[in-house]
């Protein structure tokens, strides 16, 4: 936890309500996302209760697995329902041109997005996507294939969600935390009404904090899943569970329905509250500006949700349950490849999170007292070079070193290095050298040359990650998920013909 988020607790504590972290919402919202709620049964994992979804906040579908018995068709039906959300992202595509070495593409103009109350219902479905996508497919049965469709597309969902910066699938708690500040602990976080009471509080409540002990009172507080309240399974539903068991043994339909239908009220009046405070929290992130940063993020995810698209189609085959030693090395590259760029475009587009930035020290800001326009070295070819330098003075605490480069959020386009620092006796003043962004000599960008007066922040810059190059499956050892050590091994037969 850094300083600033630190002192944003401390005071939301103080006062009784949450408190902005940052100005601008950095994860795409769709017009129409899926909420899903989810509760699971004591017991396997991955044995579902109850799955409530939606795109319109008015009519939310209910799809309860039966006390006994199989689950197979309130699978399918839960399928049916998902995979008709996901083939509406696929209706209509745009034409990609050829760049960078790359061929002309088609890509879909959109991509799902679900979103769950919190990162235990990510969870969830991911055990219930490994469950579903082995499943095995059964002609006799049309309704299998879907559901191990739907096995696969939680599985893609779900690794999504480890991605930063994606917004495939979001857990609403770590959304608001992202954009809010509470006063409680990280752990009471993870509770979404709590939470929401914090943020947006209800007229008649006098805090934030009263609105949360108000939400916490055990007599009325629902769980958002996927557990359930211990109190609810003793009190409501075990007793129908033992209903509907009874009449199954005496072979009493009519008892069997009501029970059920029973059953579905109980779970729909205990899932509702949830269902309206996703949508409340929906609202609230809506009505935050959107990052620029965020449109090329939703570009990726698009481009994903379409190469995933095209896998099912051309190959189809589920993934593994487990990583090879290569594959996890490429997806564990491609995580600390989103998570850098994540946090530079945060950086670059809200000043709370530069704020933050430069109380760790990754950052400064000051104002430029003096500027070299004219400096122009030559480089190592003997070609000059138009370099400009300007200094700025900052009364941070700076914990960086001469020959390190910046970044600015004011030029995006240019780059910086640290030529000198001489501590003064209030402030710290920096000279600073465009490195990047200027054009040539000949023809210079005096764009990216900022005035005398301006206050500018410039925070370290992000490392160039470049994906490594890893070997492809023919030359990985089989230890390391290669092909199979099909030839012998010639060196133990040796040993065999020189003992015989």
């Amino acid at each position: 936890m850094s300083l600033l988020t630190s002192l944003l607790k401390m005071r939301a504590a103080a006062t009784g309500n949450a408190l902005r972290a940052s100005q601008l919402r950095h994860l795409h919202l769709s017009d129409q996302p899926l909420m899903l709620l989810a509760l699971t049964r004591t017991g396997p994992a991955a044995r579902p209760l109850a799955v409530m979804l939606g795109t319109d906040p008015h009519r939310p579908q209910l799809f309860v697995a039966p006390p006994s018995g199989s689950t197979t068709s309130m699978l399918a039906a839960l399928a049916d329902a998902v995979t008709a959300y996901i083939d509406a992202c696929q209706r209509h595509s745009e034409h990609l041109p050829a760049i960078s070495g790359k061929p002309a593409r088609r890509r879909y103009t959109d991509a799902p997005q679900i979103l769950v109350p919190n990162p235990q219902t990510v969870q969830h479905l991911k055990i219930l996507g490994d469950d579903l996508r082995f499943r095995s497919v059964d002609d006799q049965n049309p309704g299998s294939r879907t559901v191990q469709r739907l096995g696969h597309w939680l599985t893609y969902l779900t690794d999504r969600a480890d991605l930063p910066g994606s917004a495939a699938l979001i857990p609403m708690t770590s959304f608001l935390g992202m954009h809010w500040i509470s006063g409680q602990s990280p752990l009471e976080d993870d509770d979404l009404a709590t939470l929401l009471a914090w943020i947006d509080p209800p007229r008649h409540a006098a805090s934030g904090r009263d609105a949360a002990h108000t939400a916490e009172d055990p007599a009325t507080h629902r769980p958002a899943g996927p557990a359930t309240d211990a109190a609810f399974d003793n009190d409501h539903l075990a007793p129908l569970f033992d209903a509907y068991a009874r009449a199954r043994r005496q072979a009493l339909a009519l008892e069997q329905t009501r029970t059920l239908q029973e059953l579905d009220r109980l779970l729909a009046t205990y899932m509702q509250p949830t269902w309206d405070l996703m949508w409340q929290a929906y609202a609230l992130l809506q009505a935050l500006p959107e990052a620029k940063g965020t449109a090329r993020r939703w570009d990726h995810e698009r481009t994903a949700f379409t190469d995933e698209c095209l896998h099912l189609v051309q190959d189809g085959r589920p993934w593994p349950a487990r990583d090879q030693a290569v594959a996890a090395a490429v997806r564990l590259a491609h995580m600390e490849l989103a998570a850098t760029a994540f946090a530079a475009e945060c950086a670059a587009d809200d000043p709370f999170a530069r704020a933050e930035l430069r109380t760790t020290g990754e950052a400064f800001g000051g104002t430029v007292t003096t500027i070299d326009s004219k400096h122009t070295p030559r480089g190592p070819t003997g070609r000059p070079q138009w370099r400009p330098r300007f200094t700025v003075s900052t009364p941070d605490l700076l914990r960086m070193e001469p020959g390190q480069p910046l970044a600015c959020h004011a030029y995006r386009k240019a780059s910086y290095k640290i030529c000198e620092i001489t501590p003064a006796d209030d402030d710290t003043l920096v000279e600073l050298e465009i490195t990047a962004g200027m054009g040539h000599a000949d023809r210079p960008n005096y764009d990216v040359l900022p005035e005398a007066g301006t206050f500018l922040v410039f925070t370290t810059a992000p490392v160039l990650y470049r994906m490594p190059e890893f070997p492809s499956r023919a030359q990985t050892p089989w230890t390391h998920g290669g092909p199979p050590a099909d030839q012998p091994d010639h060196h133990n037969a040796d040993e065999g013909e020189e003992e015989q």
